[in-house]
């Protein structure tokens, strides 16, 4: 290890500018890694909604962090074309900077949210030479400075502000259109409405709950107990999981009228050897007017918690016989796990219980039996993540333990922040020999 305190103090300053600049570096080496994952569709591919809930499971970041890192990368990384060719960076000048070590992580996001606040009109005249010109002032000022430049020269930029927007609609209306894959949902509330919606949102989609000793999730956390933890989620994300939650809820509730002669149901469609294999089934919307494909992992995850109908079909694939429902979880077996795992066990996960399914270690299809050591809660996120088949969950002194994939570089744990009775009681699953993966980035 280097020898600071014997260090002279010229010596030392020049220690502390060469790591500055060795940071800078490895700033721009993590974001052209972050968009080589990107260009690759590698999250999706091992089960996470998209490249930032990648980064913020695997290096344990604050999603935040994570979502910066993937616009950063975006936006200062070359693209290239379907011919090979490299395509320039979004930001050109920013991403010369970073390349030469002269501007860090935290200017690149300056500079973003600065030509993101740049008005439509102006783009086409101002757009280059203002980005230029930042990326210049990137090298001399501090992040904070460099921000205070920026919306100084906005505000000459654009002297009259922001332009008045357009007439609202006149009616409440919801819309979903097909996007990706999933849907994405256009609308307009009136006051009223909105008052409506929002309001019975409000309950299901607060931060999550007071923060006591050892519960929060962020590094070196000051926060005092009866604090509300850190939520990673937006407001937007907040209030769409609560919207599920809400329709989710009044189906089990029963409260809803008749359709069709029948409760109102998401139903899945797939055949047996389907759901056991790796084929595909239909999920049919409870209106009738949307049907889409669902894969048949995502069918076994819906399949853990859900009320199975067993159809036996004929040659041309007919309807003959309809079984009878049955609940594969009981109420009583479902108190036990909420209990044991007091909300979703993914490690350092914090959603409560009434929030999660009871998924099947060793899936029932496969002969898994219904019991509580074959069982674990799961929020929706980490229940497709699992589905995957990466992460492994192994049975330890009666407690989930999650065993990542081997190149996420992490130990097997458990989820103790709904346990906090057990932090200090339980020994910590032992990590398996992975071989040497240190890597030395500074003497």
């Amino acid at each position: 290890m280097t020898g600071w305190a014997e260090m002279a103090h010229e010596e030392l300053l020049a220690a502390v500018a060469d790591a500055q600049l060795a940071r800078n570096a490895i700033d721009a080496r993590m974001l052209a890694a972050v968009a080589e994952l990107e260009s690759r569709g590698l999250a999706p591919e091992h089960g996470y909604r998209d490249t930032a809930d990648m980064l913020q499971s695997v290096q344990r970041v604050p999603v935040a962090v994570a979502r910066a890192r993937v616009r950063a990368a975006r936006a200062v990384v070359p693209e290239r074309s379907l011919l090979g060719e490299e395509l320039p960076a979004e930001l050109p000048s920013t991403a010369l900077g970073l390349a030469a070590a002269e501007i860090s992580f935290e200017h690149v996001r300056v500079i973003q949210q600065t030509i993101a606040a740049l008005p439509a009109h102006l783009e086409a005249d101002h757009r280059k030479p203002l980005e230029r010109d930042l990326a210049e002032l990137g090298r001399t000022l501090d992040p904070e400075a460099l921000r205070r430049a920026g919306k100084h020269a906005l505000a000459l930029l654009d002297p009259d502000g922001p332009r008045p927007r357009d007439g609202a609609p006149a009616r409440t209306r919801l819309r979903f259109m097909p996007r990706g894959e999933g849907f994405e949902a256009r609308g307009w509330f009136d006051r009223e409405s909105a008052a409506v919606v929002r309001t019975a949102l409000s309950p299901l989609s607060e931060l999550v709950p007071e923060h006591g000793p050892g519960e929060c999730e962020e590094t070196g956390c000051e926060h005092l107990p009866g604090e509300r933890r850190p939520d990673p989620r937006s407001i937007a994300e907040r209030e769409g999981d609560a919207l599920v939650e809400l329709c989710r809820r009044m189906l089990d509730s029963g409260a809803l009228p008749i359709d069709g002669g029948a409760r109102p149901q998401v139903t899945v469609t797939i055949p047996l050897t389907e759901l056991r294999g790796s084929g595909a089934g239909l999920l049919s919307f409870g209106d009738g007017t949307l049907a889409s494909a669902i894969k048949a992992e995502d069918a076994r995850r819906w399949a853990c918690d859900a009320a199975i109908v067993p159809i036996v079909l004929g040659s041309r694939g007919e309807p003959l016989d309809v079984g009878r429902r049955s609940r594969l979880v009981t109420p009583a077996l479902r108190r036990a796990l909420e209990q044991r795992d007091g909300g979703c066990a993914q490690p350092g996960c914090s959603i409560p219980a009434q929030w999660t399914a009871a998924h099947h270690i060793e899936h029932w299809s496969k002969g898994g039996s219904t019991c509580l050591e074959n069982l674990v809660l799961l929020c929706p996120r980490h229940h497709r993540l699992v589905h995957r088949g990466e992460w492994t969950i192994m049975m330890e002194d009666g407690l989930p333990v999650f065993h990542p994939p081997w190149w996420a570089g992490g130990r097997p744990s458990r989820n103790l922040l709904h346990r906090p009775d057990l932090i200090g009681r339980v020994d910590e699953p032992a990590l398996p020999s992975r071989g040497e993966r240190a890597l030395a980035l500074l003497d």
